[in-house]
């Protein structure tokens, strides 16, 4: 008797090789396929990706035979196949078979296909030939003008020799040492799943997506013959009713929170984490200004993002010169260089060196005794283009981790600025500071600092910023913002340093990326174990390789 297949079918109780998981996190392994298992790569990354997974013993089996029924369920999964519209009927099937809504998946893609007789035969054995077949028309390949017989036991009569021989060239599956290709053998469920994974090479799919206050987000999958990438995207419109602002780990410059604890505590509704910083408690992030006023220096020209009151924004590479002047007791008038704002003195590039430290830094600079300390009384921020006047009321010779008033700034000497601050500096004399961002941004810009910059004008630009080559060659997890034409933001996170989940991208595969997604410029800010993407209440990647999530010195954040 015949029975319909209605596309709302279900799959209720049974537990299935192929069923896909609710939720897969990284890090899938079956006892029965060790890591240097020839189909090790693609059988774990469909498994970490939710696609395909063992029995309840831990086994995959991959040396079983794939049955029709479960080659439907792998593919509707693989490819994220839509439902049917209508109802598709076969005399052995009903419409509560476990299969039932994959089938009618792949049926209504015209992937495959019944008997004459008027059956499907969920549970025959997928042979070679079908899988072909199927693969060749997932993705796309023509079999116009198949006139060659690349293996001697596939006729030209045969109904899937232009499928076979389309496969072959298209190197998705090939034939035996023998010249045979065997079409009528059963496929393997590891051939299967290597099959699947080249198939899915290149095609980019958007498995989840969600909005909230017209900032959207969407999580992208990916397989490459590098690797599977795992994908997060935030699409934030120039006048959404969430502004761009910027956050600080309780609310500190040297303060370290978890993004997700920053961003619930400010009512955000999206996040990400933004510019470098060192754990040490000492180090901010490397660039930083807000309304105008210099929070932290720039460092190597690095790149910054930037945002205004008017929701303009811009990416700028950014520098700083600033110099104190002053009178000796013999009336010569003597100038120099201040290398850096608020940073760990002891930490910076050069050991000979000025570094100015504001308020803003916090109650002291945190520094050894190596150096020398002077104290300025000051009446000004420190703000780009301002010539600050100050009167030293204090010198400390040898001391360090001087306190910083609230109407101060110090200056602390290492090599030879502690040289040139000990021989030139004494109390009560006045001392003028010039603190010169360039180029010259609005007094209202909001910037931070990160960097490299990956796009220039609609261009692939992976700028030269002074960082080490492992970080920009080796593929790590990645986050990057860029503005498309229109001013919108276009925020990625890429998972990675997981093997079958997501391997990470190097910075030529992210400018790419973003690029993709419709940036005309960009910039990289910091990755690694940092890169963390917040939305509507959670933290939607797998931070800090999947351990959990890392405390961060700031982030950027819409609320």
């Amino acid at each position: 008797m015949r029975r319909t297949i209605f596309a709302i079918a279900l799959l209720t109780t049974l537990i299935l090789s192929f069923t896909p998981a609710a939720f897969a996190a990284p890090g899938s392994s079956f006892s029965d396929v060790d890591k240097d298992y020839w189909a090790a790569k693609q059988i774990l990354s469909l498994a970490d990706h939710g696609i395909i997974r063992g029995g309840e013993d831990g086994r995959f089996r991959p040396a079983d035979g794939l049955r029709r029924g479960e080659l439907a369920k792998l593919l509707s999964e693989a490819f994220l196949l839509k439902q049917a519209t209508g109802s598709i009927a076969f005399n052995d099937l009903s419409s509560d078979h476990w299969a039932a809504q994959f089938i009618s998946k792949t049926i209504g893609a015209t992937w495959m296909n019944g008997f004459p007789d008027e059956t499907f035969r969920p549970d025959d054995a997928t042979t070679r030939a079908q899988v072909a077949k199927i693969l060749v028309q997932a993705k796309g390949y023509s079999i116009a003008s198949i006139s060659t017989n690349s293996f001697t036991d596939v006729a030209s009569a045969y109904w899937g020799q232009p499928y076979i021989e389309a496969a072959a060239k298209n190197y998705i599956i090939t034939g035996y040492p023998d010249g045979t290709f065997h079409p009528n053998a059963p496929i393997t469920r590891a051939e299967a799943a290597a099959l699947i994974y080249r198939s899915l090479v290149g095609k980019d799919f958007v498995i989840q997506t969600s909005a909230v206050n017209e900032i959207t987000y969407e999580k992208h999958r990916r397989f490459q013959n590098s690797g599977p990438f795992s994908i997060h995207v935030l699409r934030i419109p120039k006048y959404a009713s969430a502004a761009t602002n910027l956050g600080l780990g309780k609310d500190r410059f040297l303060g370290l929170e978890r993004l997700s604890s920053l961003a619930k505590r400010k009512n955000a509704i999206a996040g990400i984490n933004a510019d470098f910083f060192s754990s040490d408690s000492k180090s901010g992030c490397s660039g930083l200004l807000v309304d105008g006023q210099i929070l932290s220096s720039p460092i190597n020209e690095r790149s910054h993002f930037g945002f205004s009151s008017d929701r303009s924004t811009f990416i700028d590479r950014a520098s700083l010169d600033a110099s104190l002047t002053f009178e000796t007791t013999s009336g010569v008038e003597k100038t120099g260089v201040i290398a850096w704002v608020n940073k760990a003195r002891d930490m910076v590039p050069s050991k000979d060196t000025i570094v100015a430290y504001t308020p803003f830094y916090g109650p002291s600079t945190l520094t050894n005794s190596n150096g020398t300390e002077v104290e300025l009384r000051i009446n000004k921020t420190v703000t780009p283009g301002s010539e600050i006047i100050g009167t030293v009321v204090d010198v400390r010779y040898g001391t360090g981790n001087k306190a910083i008033p609230l109407d101060s700034i110090v200056l602390s000497g290492i090599g030879s600025g502690k040289t040139f601050l000990t021989n030139n500096i004494w109390i009560g004399a006045t001392v003028r500071l010039n603190f010169n961002l360039k180029p010259s941004w609005r007094d209202d810009t909001k910037a931070i600092g990160g960097g490299p910059r990956l796009m220039r004008d609609g261009q692939v630009s992976v700028e030269n910023e002074g960082f080490e080559s492992s970080i920009v060659s080796k593929r790590h997890p990645r986050t990057a913002i860029g503005i498309d034409p229109q001013g919108n933001l276009i925020i990625l996170v890429v998972d990675g340093r997981m093997s079958f989940y997501s391997v990470g991208m190097t910075l030529a595969e992210l400018a790419e990326e973003i690029k993709y997604h419709g940036a005309i410029d960009a910039m990289s800010l910091d990755g690694g174990g940092s890169s963390t993407l917040y939305f509507n209440g959670a933290v939607r990647n797998y931070p800090n390789e999947g351990k959990g999530e890392r405390a961060i010195n700031n982030a950027l954040l819409w609320y």
